[in-house]
């Protein structure tokens, strides 16, 4: 599992960009990762997914489901529930924009182990409710698999993590973002439905 070689499907896809943009989480930063580009391209998603499905081998045994929060990291999910051999479920935001479970998973989840993946994380914010509306649901969320982790390898969960790609990515809050003090025009790239 070759960090670099998730570099190349990144760049190869052109989804990394380079700018100022508005994150989900609210914050902004000159990195964007733009999974919509890597989506289109079915080979790399397989691919990212069996990445995932190797890295979480030693623990195979310990996982009953993979689930994954809509709309962005439900492909890869689904690609690493494929190449484990599980059962897959996802979480979407409700009306309300809390993270929920659909009620077709319901019994599928309610006791299970899993283990969440999630494609891109900034600041962990959408994690914490995955595994939160996991919790709720009746599962026991036993590890969190990245396809990128932002943080440089900061995040800070109450269970274990992997990702393929451990990049530190700055963000600033908008009132101290330079690239806006800059007059940077901001791009505010896709939409998880979050506030």
């Amino acid at each position: 599992m070759s960090e670099k070689r998730v570099l190349e499907i990144l760049r190869s896809c052109d989804a990394l960009l380079e700018g100022h943009f508005r994150y989900t989480s609210g914050r902004h930063g000159k990195q964007y990762f733009e999974k919509i580009r890597i989506v289109r391209e079915p080979r790399f998603v397989d691919e990212l997914g069996r990445m995932m499905a190797v890295t979480m081998d030693d623990i195979r045994n310990e996982i009953d489901l993979v689930c994954a929060p809509a709309y962005g990291a439900v492909v890869f999910g689904f690609a690493t529930a494929l190449h484990m051999g599980k059962s897959f479920a996802f979480l979407q935001r409700d009306s309300k924009t809390a993270m929920t479970l659909r009620a077709g998973f319901r019994d599928l989840v309610r006791g299970s182990r899993v283990l969440l993946v999630e494609d891109v994380c900034t600041t962990g914010g959408s994690i914490v409710e995955s595994i939160e509306a996991l919790r709720a649901a009746g599962a026991d969320v036993v590890q969190v698999g990245l396809i990128v982790d932002r943080t440089g390898g900061n995040l800070e969960l109450e269970v274990p993590y992997r990702s393929l790609l451990t990049v530190e990515a700055v963000s600033w809050n908008e009132e101290e973002c330079p690239l806006c003090m800059d007059e940077v025009p901001i791009t505010v790239p896709g939409s998880s439905g979050k506030g």
